[in-house]
């Protein structure tokens, strides 16, 4: 179990060193993550400036993660830097893992059952565009669902409600899918007191909490410019309550809203059709052999596939993590239910050899919808370790900067400098005292035509002066007042 820990460990601490070192991760979310955790860390819940509107970090997602997280801030990143968040995502990875582990290690007493489903957490296709992201609440709490199972399981009371508790403030969705976790263990073990009182306090804790969240937090938190906008699912209502009663009222076209493109745009016609191929054949057509899994993923496949916006029914970026966080959970546990020892090993190696070939091919072949960079997580090609600018002087320019002078930047680079009290997202510049920016393959939200007209209003002004032109890289210093 260590020595694969270890490999897969410095393997993604390696792919997230190359993306942020080489300028691969981007304002949102990565830009925004790092400027709240500077913010909380000091105190602070600020409007968010990397936005291009008025609202705090918290106004986009209820999540109180990085509140908690915030003391890491003081203690690493004197050493880690802008990595800090990165390092520590990967290290709740691994932990996931660790769960994956130990917890088909207590349903089966065949010894490379465990080593296999350890594998297969890796080895799925989601775990790698996953990368694509940076660093995401749903990566984070995912991670720790294995974990949270495991401590279940073995009755470690205080490690569960610890885990349970980061789990559901990583973000407000979270409670649907340790809702329907206790559903399922109610199920499970519905005849044992001590593990049905349980379920029953996370069904009763997790309805609770998400009620509180939409009824409440929510509303407290919106302001008349910035409303929460992240339930986007206008085929069953606006809100939670009348998705509800839809789904009730409408179980089959619920059923069929699953399974169809309802965006109007042929281009996502496959999109659904490509991701249930890739997990059924990863070895989740297991779980129809044990219904009850089903509870598991219901909430996350219905969050999933309802959604407005096409690309979350994809394998594209993190918008698959909960299912391979919670795949080899099901799925070895399934295995390890088989009651010959040598089957279960068979099995278990060929969803294995499976799940790498249908990752290898998806990573290297034709996907439905390939929109990010490979460099991004493709650590066998040279191009994730090959910059695209002259790196050693982009960041003697960013040294340049005060740590408390007010910036403006382009996407690649907002978060490298997010750790200060203001840091605008170009073309927002406001009061910003320094503009630095990519002049190409950096101009998100406008193309390129746009980007360089904005960016010549600076160029062209006396109130700025060029520091630097590094040909493809720019730095701008405002003129102080007279």
């Amino acid at each position: 179990m260590y020595i694969i820990l270890v490999v897969f460990g410095l393997l993604f601490l390696t792919i997230y060193f190359c993306n942020h070192y080489f300028f691969r991760t981007f304002a949102f979310d990565y830009g925004a993550y790092n400027f709240a955790f500077y913010d909380y860390a000091h105190l602070r819940s600020s409007l968010c400036p990397v936005y291009h509107i008025d609202a705090t970090f918290l106004q986009d997602h209820v999540s109180f993660t990085l509140i908690i997280l915030s003391p890491l801030y003081w203690l690493f990143s004197w050493l880690t830097g802008t990595y800090t968040l990165l390092i520590f995502q990967t290290g709740l990875i691994l932990f996931g893992g660790w769960g994956v582990f130990k917890l088909i290690s207590l349903k089966s007493e065949n010894k490379y059952l465990p080593v296999l489903a350890l594998l297969y957490y890796f080895l799925i296709l989601g775990r790698w565009t996953a990368f694509t992201s940076d660093c995401n609440f749903a990566i984070m709490a995912s991670s720790l669902i294995p974990v949270f199972m495991y401590y279940f399981e073995r009755k470690k009371w205080t490690a569960f409600i610890l885990c349970f508790i980061f789990i559901l403030t990583t973000r407000e969705d979270m409670a649907l899918w340790t809702l329907f976790t206790g559903i399922f263990y109610l199920v499970i073990y519905r005849k044992e007191k001590e593990r049905r009182t349980a379920s029953l306090w996370i069904i009763f804790t997790s309805l609770a909490y998400f009620i509180l969240t939409f009824t409440l937090i929510i509303p407290l938190l919106e302001t008349p410019g910035k409303k929460f906008l992240l339930f986007n699912y206008s085929m069953l209502g606006e809100n939670p309550m009348e998705a509800l009663i839809f789904m009730v009222k409408h179980p089959f076209e619920t059923l069929r809203l699953l399974f169809v493109n309802f965006s109007g745009e042929p281009l996502y016609d496959k999109v659904k059709t490509e991701f249930y191929l890739v997990y059924l054949l990863s070895g989740g057509m297991l779980v129809f052999l044990r219904p009850q899994y089903l509870l598991l993923f219901i909430p996350i496949l219905a969050k999933k596939m309802l959604n407005d916006d096409p690309i979350r029914w994809s394998v594209e970026l993190y918008y698959s993590i909960e299912f391979v966080s919670i795949l080899p959970v099901a799925v070895y546990g399934i295995i390890s239910s088989f009651r010959s020892r040598k089957l279960q090993t068979i099995s278990g190696v060929l969803i294995c050899l499976v799940t790498l070939a249908i990752t290898t091919h998806k990573l290297t072949g034709r996907r439905e919808l390939k929109w990010w960079p490979v460099e991004k997580y493709a650590f066998w090609q040279k191009e994730m370790y090959s910059p695209v600018v002259d790196i050693s002087a982009v960041y003697e320019t960013l040294k340049k900067i005060p740590d408390d002078a007010k910036v403006s930047a382009s996407g690649r680079i907002v978060p490298h400098l997010a750790f200060r009290k203001t840091i605008y997202y170009f073309p927002r510049v406001d009061d910003a005292e320094y503009l630095v920016v990519f002049r190409e393959n950096d101009t998100y939200p406008l193309n390129q035509e746009q980007f360089d007209i904005e960016l010549k209003k600076y160029t062209d002004s006396e109130g700025w002066v060029t520091g630097v032109d590094g040909g493809p890289f720019l730095l701008l210093m405002r003129k102080p007042l007279k």
